[in-house]
């Protein structure tokens, strides 16, 4: 009878998900999915013991069914600058997107947006060119303005020869240093603003940067008193021609060395702000509908739906430690992350619970190195 349960629950929730799929109009059959998944669907049929919802609910699954903004990153920098590093690691390598760009000078006029295509795994290598994005120099640390308005800040700025992180370490003598760090940006021109300093006090600060390898370069240290505001005026043979419209010169989608990180190169014709925002490509005819579900949810998440939490093994977790390893002939997400489907085939199986191995000894020695060694 508790079998029966197991079974009979999980196969009266997915009759609700149909249910609620059908009435919004969502075509929930498995015939589109056949014409490209026929020998999946072959080999699910042939199992002993089946998991029904394959046979016409692929999308509960797998597709996502909800229209979204499609928005898959966006950055907004106010900082005045001409040329950006933006990273795009976060994008999915099997999906395509577009991003669009647009810049905004001093006197808050906007340039016309431009767009970009983005397809990871087509991205540019600069093969030769790495060099140019080693960073091997910090310069011109200079403390550009001290301001009170209630509270007291510092403008900092610096050069770097290569696309950096802008970072710092800032500190009160005698106390721990504070950090400041920008994600996701790289720069040549280096500005940050660091609020809330306290007034009449000595600060120590240190500027930090790191490339697009992981590469570090931190300054000398240097000193700047908040008792008294000031701000440097700025060198003309720098000024930007205050005529012109802001506008975008070059974009160019890129990969780092040995194909990894993904990052897109913008340049404009002055100084900016730059907004970017970055959306998938959604197909009309797209077959996938509104897009796959992402693997954590299509394989830890959607199986809540139907079975409890707590009636089996733990997911989402890593198997390392000193009596366990990630199981190198067993499916995991990345970052060898345990699912569901890490022990379970999805479709069915030849096992009862479509387990991969034998649950009461061989599945278990897959990850666990000691405690059934005696068995």
């Amino acid at each position: 009878m508790d079998l029966l349960k197991i079974i009979v629950q999980p196969l009266l929730v997915i009759a609700v998900l149909s249910f609620s799929s059908a009435s919004s109009g969502q075509d929930t059959g498995a015939g589109p999915c056949i014409e490209c998944h026929k020998d999946t669907y072959e080999k699910a049929l042939s199992y002993k013991y089946q998991h029904t919802v394959f046979q016409d609910k692929c999308q509960v699954c797998h597709m996502n069914t909800e229209k979204k903004d499609n928005i898959a990153a966006q950055m907004n920098s106010p900082y005045l600058l001409r040329e950006w590093l933006i990273n795009l690691d976060r994008l999915s390598g099997n999906q395509g997107y577009q991003a669009d760009v647009a810049v905004t000078d001093s006197s808050g006029r906007k340039g016309p947006p431009s767009r970009v295509d983005i397809i990871p795994r087509n991205a540019w290598e600069p093969d030769g060119q790495h060099a140019v994005f080693k960073l091997t120099e910090i310069t011109g640390i200079n403390v550009k303005e001290i301001r009170r308005r209630g509270f007291v800040r510092a403008t900092i700025t610096w050069e770097s020869n290569a696309f950096s992180t802008t970072e710092a370490e800032y500190r009160v003598r005698g106390q721990r240093p504070d950090s400041y760090k920008t994600d996701g940006l790289y720069t040549k021109s280096h500005i940050i603003t660091l609020n809330g300093l306290k007034y009449k006090s000595k600060y120590f600060f240190r500027a930090v940067s790191r490339d697009i390898y992981g590469n570090t370069l931190k300054s000398e240290e240097i000193s700047f008193d908040t008792s008294e505001e000031f701000t440097r005026p700025q060198v003309e043979e720098s000024k930007d021609d205050d005529s012109s419209l802001p506008a975008i010169e070059h974009m160019q989608v890129i990969r780092g060395q040995d194909g990894t990180g993904l990052y897109l190169k913008v340049t404009a014709n002055k100084s900016c702000g730059i907004s970017v925002i970055v959306k998938e490509v959604m197909k009309k005819d797209d077959k996938h509908g509104f897009g796959l579900l992402p693997a954590r949810y299509s394989r830890i998440d959607i199986c809540y739906k139907c079975h409890p939490h707590d009636s089996s093994h733990p997911v989402g977790i890593k198997a390392e430690s000193p009596k366990t390893r990630t199981p190198v002939d067993l499916p995991t997400i990345e970052g060898g992350i345990i699912t569901c489907v890490t022990c379970h085939t999805p479709h069915g199986g030849d096992r009862l619970h479509f387990n991969r191995f034998d649950f009461r000894k061989e599945l278990c020695m897959r990850c666990h190195l000691e405690k059934y060694d005696n068995l």
